[in-house]
């Protein structure tokens, strides 16, 4: 696993247990920055459900200023903080928290995120309620995005709390929903 593009490209990343963690593939990463845009002139991304911190260290490598990394797994929260040393990256650009996702969107207060990806494990089902404690918080910048990675056979809503549906990729097993402010058109 390798960082595709921007400052850190070409660099490997430590890769998570695969009992535990199901890291996004350096192919599919690819194609979420090729929807997302290739390089930022800064913004705030939060990676939760984190696991390797692959889809945060991107968006830092991309251009992104800040970059939050959520996950409860203490392995994961090992491989993310290696990661981001193995890089260099400065701790200022960088917050690591270890705890539940659900429970810290419903504390978190800083400002909102341009970039949010979501990457629970398929069977918690728990991408609409994180979308929905996201839009409630107003946790999304007014042009931000959200990306959500699901089990192929997932149904995706199409609007979640004021949050819209605009585009949905297949790519093997997995399925990559992207969501923004509106409503659908």
């Amino acid at each position: 696993m390798r960082v595709i593009a921007g400052c850190y490209r070409r660099r490997l990343l430590k890769e998570a247990d695969p009992r535990t963690t199901r890291p996004t593939t350096d192919k599919n990463r690819e194609m979420v920055f090729n929807v997302l845009g290739q390089f930022f002139d800064g913004g705030r991304a939060l990676d939760l459900y984190a696991g390797t911190g692959a889809m945060g260290i991107e968006a830092l490598s991309r251009g992104c200023v800040h970059a939050t990394f959520v996950d409860r797994d203490p392995a994961a929260i090992r491989t993310i903080e290696d990661n981001l040393n193995a890089l260099g990256v400065s701790r200022a650009a960088v917050k690591v928290l270890k705890t539940d996702a659900e429970p810290w969107l419903s504390k978190e207060s800083g400002p909102p995120y341009d970039f949010i990806f979501l990457d629970p494990p398929y069977a918690l089902g728990a991408v609409p309620e994180a979308i929905r404690i996201i839009a409630t918080r107003r946790m999304l910048s007014p042009a931000g995005v959200i990306v959500a990675e699901t089990d192929r056979m997932f149904d995706n809503a199409s609007d979640i709390a004021s949050i819209a549906l605009f585009r949905e990729i297949p790519a093997g097993n997995t399925k990559f929903a992207f969501y923004h402010w509106g409503v659908p058109s």
